[in-house]
């Protein structure tokens, strides 16, 4: 299949007011070709207000957008090279699924059997080729969605926009489609950005995560830079579960964490306090006299694939919350009222300025 190649698009100080409210706050973003972005953030982050901006959807209060070699900063949405993927799908419920799909081509002024076959191409690409007759309603939400995503890239766009296109979607049909876009994307090789608050979503699909807080990106990464390395504690509680702990900032450079000192993990601004952060899976839990801090489980919680306990730690406010894969929990006998030891993590501690 026929694609064009992805293209490169810059964000430089992106600005966005509504009277007095600042919604985006100085964005700059270099996004490759071929790569899928997700901006991820909790709703009226700003997210949606960017897309928006670069579809040209909503007029920027200042700064550029360049699409390529083209700036695109003023030019009106028929006049930029994107499809774009919406969370309410938007299909015409009068046409046919080939007709939804072939609707972009026709109004291109495209030859009738060269639409006929790009057509073909995407049934085929998207699984539903014995479908091409249906109308929208016939279908179901997740057969709707790759119509959807059929449609929006049929004219071969240099990049692809995803408005929450999962977000309408059971749990078992979003798994499943979150795998198809992203084949689809990559087998096509389309710029694409991907707008979502689901953060699995995020993980699991882009290439690289911009997330954003306020109207402001707090930090770009590959998705296991943001898990591992979180730039800021919004990242960090934002992404995944994280236990933080505040302590007094020792006068040698080192930090207490409960009855141990330990040396500062990375530097921090000065302060009389530091925020300590480590995730739930980073922390053992040993039978008791292991050698780690005294511990006893508060609560335990069944999540499936492990179990997550609320854990007092001797000498530590608050409770601490540990994650336990069900071999070790089985292992451990875990119970409520159970009194353990539990082992903190030091090479992966995060400091934060408190």
């Amino acid at each position: 299949m026929q694609q064009n190649c992805g293209s490169r698009l810059q964000l430089q100080a992106i600005h966005k007011r509504f009277g007095h409210f600042t919604a985006l706050d100085d964005i700059h973003l270099d996004i490759q070709p071929g790569e899928l972005v997700c901006f991820l953030g909790p709703s009226g982050c700003g997210k949606t207000t960017l897309l928006r901006i670069i579809a040209g959807l909503e007029q920027q209060s200042s700064g550029r957008l360049l699409q390529g070699h083209r700036d695109i900063s003023m030019l009106p949405p028929r006049q930029r090279d994107f499809g774009i993927v919406f969370q309410s799908y938007a299909l015409f419920p009068n046409l046919s699924v080939q007709d939804n799909i072939a609707f972009g081509l026709r109004s291109l002024g495209q030859p009738k059997a060269q639409i006929k076959q790009r057509v073909d191409e995407l049934l085929a690409l998207i699984g539903l080729a014995d479908q091409a007759g249906k109308y929208p309603a016939q279908l179901s939400g997740g057969q709707q969605q790759r119509v959807a995503l059929a449609r929006a890239l049929a004219p071969a766009p240099g990049l692809l926009l995803l408005d929450e296109p999962l977000s309408a979607l059971d749990a078992r049909v979003r798994g499943h489609l979150r795998k198809e876009i992203r084949r689809l994307q990559q087998q096509l090789g389309v710029t694409s950005i991907l707008v979502t608050h689901d953060q699995e979503e995020a993980l699991t699909m882009a290439d690289r995560v911009v997330v954003m807080n306020h109207g402001v990106i707090e930090q770009v990464g590959t998705p296991e830079q943001i898990y591992r390395q979180p730039a800021t504690p919004f990242v960090a509680e934002f992404i995944g579960a994280m236990n933080f702990i505040d302590s007094p900032r020792q006068a040698d450079g080192k930090v207490r964490l409960g009855a141990t000192l330990l040396d500062m993990p990375q530097a921090a601004s000065q302060g009389a306090r530091v925020r300590l952060a480590f995730r739930p899976e980073e922390v053992q839990l040993l039978p008791r006299h292991s050698g780690g801090l005294p511990a006893c489980i508060e609560q335990l919680e069944f999540l499936g694939t492990f179990l997550r306990a609320r854990v007092r730690v001797a000498g530590l406010e608050p409770l601490l919350t540990v994650d336990v894969d069900p071999r070790s929990a089985l292992h451990l006998h875990l119970h409520v009222g159970q009194q353990l030891d539990a082992h903190l993590p030091t090479v992966n501690l995060r400091c934060y300025a408190a």
